[in-house]
Parts: structure tokens; sequence; C-alpha cells
């Protein structure tokens, strides 16, 4: 008999599942997102079940990099706000949400109280992780194309791009977002903003205690246009000139139909 269970043991066969290790859980509702003309947005929902002595948790939705992005900042000069230095931004996600729950994260309360970020970063640091514009800042690169960069210069144009793409709703962290049961079982949402660019999305759950990792889960969302929106994007992408006398054709066909539109109106 003895041989028997230790057999069992090695094998993880016939035992209560209380007894083998709980590997972490998340799971996503729809893998599959497409954006049409009528697209206004979606609403993408977590579900799974926290690690045991879990006490935080985190959850990071990153859409693909954007590319290269040139930002103005505009100075009074005289009498005239004028564009006054140029800057060139890389290695910056299209989208950046963050969903967090800090402690006590014990399943007997329906909402996790806010977590503060001054406190959260430092500590989550160790693990090797970052949160909010600290993350984006941590491996943009920022380069002056007015002459050399002022010292802080970058922190402070960082800082303003974050707030630029969460008017969008490109950018945001939700730290009362999470909702977890009695029983450790957790959901919550992101809200996919109309202007999410298309492309693979990576979602990662993050099970902390204290500043210990206990365990991740990754999911993967796939992001992609539709009819006339793909066709215009394919336009844009791969032949630059025949989108932009489309575009113009679009602007002059719409100001005639308005002009024709009003002049008639005017008649009567």
């Amino acid at each position: 008999m003895r041989p028997v269970v230790v057999m069992l043991l090695v094998l993880g066969i016939g035992l209560p599942a209380a007894a083998q290790t709980q590997a972490p859980s998340a799971q996503i509702e729809t893998r599959r997102v497409t954006i049409s003309m009528t697209f206004s947005g979606q609403r993408v929902f977590l579900h799974g079940q926290t690690l045991p002595g879990t006490q935080r948790m985190l959850v990071v939705m990153e859409g693909p990099p954007v590319g290269q992005v040139r930002l103005t900042e505009k100075g009074r000069v005289g009498l005239f706000w004028l564009g006054v230095r140029q800057y060139k931004l890389a290695e910056l996600p299209g989208v950046y949400l963050v969903n967090a729950c800090d402690s006590p994260c014990d399943g007997h309360s329906a909402r996790m109280r806010l977590v503060d970020l001054a406190a959260w970063n430092p500590s989550s640091a160790s693990a090797g992780i970052l949160v909010g514009s600290e993350a984006v800042r941590a491996r943009a690169r920022v380069q002056s194309l007015s002459g050399d960069p002022v010292p802080g210069e970058a922190e402070r144009i960082l800082e303003g791009y974050w707030r630029l793409q969460a008017d969008q709703g490109l950018y945001a962290i939700q730290p009362d977002a999470i909702r977890i049961n009695r029983e450790g079982a957790f959901y919550h949402t992101f809200a996919l903003p109309t202007q999410a660019p298309e492309g693979k999305y990576r979602i990662v759950t993050y099970f902390l205690a204290g500043d210990r990792v206990l365990g991740t889960a990754e999911n993967v969302l796939f992001v992609r246009k539709s009819g006339f929106m793909a066709w215009l994007t394919r336009l844009a992408e791969r032949q630059a000139l025949s989108y932009g006398v489309f575009t113009v054709l679009i602007a002059v066909t719409a100001g005639w139909l308005a002009g024709a539109i009003f002049k008639r109106g005017g008649g009567h």
C-alpha cells in the first residue's frame, strides 16, 4: 500500500483538489474585438480565482506600440503662441490600462479599497512591476528635435503625453476596479475606447503577497478593423499618396454637399 501512495503523490493522481498546488486562474470572455464604422468602444470582461495568500492584485492590459510620435510644445513668442520645442517619442504602448486592488484582498469585501500608487510602486518595483506613468516612462525614449534636452524635460513631456492619452481613454488606472467574493473568485472589466488601435493586446494578471509575486496569468486579445475602416487603414499604410487624394476628395465632396444644402435652404 505504501508504494502505491508514494506513486500517487508523485503523479498527483487520486488526491483531493485542495492537496494539489493551485495554479493561477484568469479567463477572458472574448479574445477578438472587431472595429467597424459603428464601433463605440467595448468592455472586456475577465474573471478567475485568486491564489491562496493573495493580498494584492494587479492586471495590466497593454496594446501594440504606436511607433514614433512627434509632439510640439507651444510657448508665447511676443503676442503669439507658437511651437517652440519639438520632440520625438518612441517605445510607447498604444493602450495602457491598469485595474488593481490593494490589501485587504481577502474576499471579505465586495469592493477593494483604493490603491495608494505612491506606496504601491516602491514595493512592487522590487518584484519587477511598475504601475502607471512610471512604467511607461521607464522604457520610453524621448528625443529633443529643438536643441539639447533640459534636465527633467523628458519626464515632463511623458507626463503630458500620458494626459493626452488618458483624455482619449487609451491610458487609465482604475485602482478599485476588481471585485472579489468570499471564495476568492474575482472579476473586472477593461473599457476599450473607440480610438483603440488594432493589433495584439497582452493582459497580465499578477497575484501578490507583500512584495512577492505568487503567480501570474496571461491572456491575449486581438483587435481588428473590418470593412471600410480596415480598407482605409490599409490604404493609409501602404499607399500614402492615394490616401491623401482620397481624403481631399472626401473633404471637397462634403463641402460641396453642405454648400448645396444650405443654398437650397436659403432659396426658400
